[in-house]
């Protein structure tokens, strides 16, 4: 977590020990969970060569469609839904957005319910701890047309590390849109962790022509990770999301939050000073 970063170096022994105890402390990331009256079902790949294969595959089948016109975007580092005033501001900040990112989002009851717009959530499992079962989920206004679940794993905690992958129907064009939830791997001393995880994004989408939204935590701390991000992002024809008045957390000078878009204009973007997590959210508007 980002204020894990503030309190500590990552090249301090301590963090190593207390990462190993972490771990002990964690166990596999689950299947998907689905709540039956609004959730969708379609099967989950779970490997990057797999998920290539299932967004080539995916018809558009009649399901809804995004409005390709203005498509709201909401994403937001929840910190495990630690604050009991995190759930009020969700409700607040995201409650007509077509689009809702969550990083860090724990499976409690206030979570899984339908917003205004977004009525289908698809979660990826990461850490879980006890009972507590936290992970990556994106909400949505349709229903999507395919979805992918990808684990990557902490070299020094242990603990996994979750990116979704969901497919939307849009609006007056045949093509689709896909849209990657991120939360990067942290605590490592080099980049090759950090770029296999990216690098496994990039491997899902060659054959998608379409439109693309990448955004989540990138936790790029480091100016190495932002440029390694950059180069990646580039490769697929993505660009990065500027915001006039940028509030976006920083951890050692850097923001951690991103969001990157292809065959997408931006028509307005904002962030958001909150104080019932570490991360501050963003939100953008996007056309067509």
């Amino acid at each position: 977590m980002l204020l894990e970063m503030h309190a500590r170096s990552y090249a301090r022994i301590t963090c190593l020990i207390c990462a190993a105890w972490l771990a002990s402390c964690a166990s596999q990331p689950q299947q998907w969970a689905s709540t039956p009256e609004w959730s969708a079902h379609q099967q989950t790949a779970t490997e990057a060569e797999t998920c290539r294969e299932v967004l080539a595959a995916s018809g558009r089948g009649g399901q809804s469609e995004l409005d390709s016109s203005d498509i709201h975007v909401f994403n937001w580092n929840m910190q495990k839904v630690r604050d009991a005033g995190s759930l009020e501001d969700l409700n607040i900040l995201a409650d007509d957005k077509d689009l809702i990112l969550i990083q860090e989002a724990a499976l409690k009851g206030g979570l899984l319910q339908p917003f205004r717009k977004a009525r289908f959530w698809s979660f990826a499992p990461g850490y879980r701890s006890g009972e507590e079962l936290t992970g990556v989920m994106t909400m949505s206004a349709s229903m999507p047309l395919a979805r992918c679940s990808l684990t990557s794993w902490e070299p020094w905690l242990g603990t996994p590390k979750a990116t979704s992958v969901t497919e939307y129907a849009l609006s007056g064009t045949d093509e689709t849109l896909v849209v990657v939830n991120i939360h990067a791997v942290n605590f490592t001393f080099g980049l090759r962790h950090f770029r296999e995880q990216l690098e496994r994004i990039s491997a899902v989408l060659p054959d998608h022509g379409g439109p693309v939204i990448l955004s989540g935590d990138f936790n790029t701390w480091r100016k190495k990770r932002l440029d390694l991000v950059g180069e990646i992002s580039g490769q697929l024809g993505l660009r990065a999301i500027h915001f006039d008045d940028d509030r976006r957390s920083l951890a050692f000078g850097n923001a951690v939050d991103h969001i990157y878009v292809r065959g997408l204009s931006k028509r307005e973007a904002s962030t958001r000073v909150v104080s019932t997590s570490d991360h501050n959210p963003m939100t953008v508007r996007l056309s067509r």
